[in-house]
């Protein structure tokens, strides 16, 4: 059963999922969130986990293609593997990286500096390293008040209706995501 499963694709199982999204852009089709649950009783909520334990994919993982139609190619997730041609080395380029212990008990990575396009937030080697969680289901970074303080400033001056005001360790804006994503600069690590 489990190998005709695989070979369709499909299975019936439970998951998680918003219902509602807004100010996502006009190209997006949705939000998949693929954060796990704290709860390890609720795992089976969770699509990569049901993906894995119905026999649908072989490991619960996910890895994603991001180009856009000017590269000549279309965006992709890959669900139970990855696609080695488009890893540097191949399979063997891929790098592990250790848990750095947090308060919040999630993974992260140990943050030694920070970027805002070309100016620095964080100085490597001169600052104190922090957990750098960043989490791909939400799009949310948690890093140090300062460092929060010295971006929060560049993002003001990109966008001065910014509210960080409502909350004081999160700034939202009303606006569409294609009018704030033209304003603002990468962050890099």
């Amino acid at each position: 059963m489990k190998m005709q499963l695989k070979s369709n694709k499909c299975a019936f199982f439970q998951f998680l999922a918003l219902y509602k999204s807004q100010g996502l852009g006009h190209d997006s089709d949705g939000i998949l969130g693929l954060s796990p649950h704290k709860d390890w009783k609720k795992k089976k909520l969770h699509y990569l986990w049901s993906l894995k334990d119905n026999g649908i994919i072989d490991r619960a993982m996910v890895s994603f293609s991001i180009t856009s139609k000017e590269m000549g190619e279309s965006p992709y997730a890959l669900f139970g593997g990855y696609n080695s041609s488009q890893i540097v080395g191949g399979g063997e380029g891929l790098k592990t990286f250790s848990n750095f212990e947090n308060w919040l008990g999630t993974w992260a990575l140990e943050g030694q500096g920070m970027f805002y396009g070309k100016e620095p937030m964080q100085k490597p080697g001169q600052d104190t390293s922090y957990p750098a969680i960043i989490d791909t289901g939400s799009s949310q970074l948690s890093i140090p008040p300062d460092v929060f303080e010295k971006i929060r400033a560049q993002w003001q001056k990109e966008l001065p209706n910014l509210d960080c005001t409502s909350d004081k360790t999160f700034c939202h804006v009303q606006d569409s995501c294609e009018n704030v994503a033209s304003k603002v600069k990468p962050v890099g690590f």
